[in-house]
């Protein structure tokens, strides 16, 4: 006898992504995985997903997020539930508070960081 062949798929991750030439002005309230590329300023909220800010993303805006990939820069407050990481060719104003923090050498940030033992869940 044969093993049955299993034809079970994985579900794909729902994205979304803000494109280069895409400016957004107002309340982001996000139910998958946000990529911005473009501009954007007001308040981003997804606690239950990532948001990352692209090379050429510029965010002014205060962000509540499961986890935070900032490439690109950003202004304002971050509460991230599990990681913050600022990647080499990010620019970060404003303050932080998260379960954790990687920042890349090359990193710039301007601002305070508050690391919890506990997920930030607000």
């Amino acid at each position: 006898m044969s093993a049955a062949t299993s034809f079970a798929r994985e579900l794909p991750v729902a994205k979304a992504m803000l494109g280069n030439k895409v400016i957004v002005e107002g309340h982001i309230r996000s139910l998958e995985d946000l990529t911005i590329e473009g501009e954007m300023e007001g308040t981003i909220e997804m606690l239950d997903h990532r948001l990352t800010i692209a090379t050429n993303g510029k965010v002014r805006a205060n962000v509540k997020a499961r986890e935070v990939e900032v490439l690109g820069s950003i202004q304002g407050k971050i509460e991230a539930v599990e990681k913050v990481y600022i990647r080499k060719s990010a620019q970060l104003i404003g303050d932080i508070h998260s379960a954790g923090i990687i920042i890349e050498d090359g990193g710039y940030i301007k601002g305070s960081i508050e690391l919890s033992r506990h997920p930030a869940r607000t």
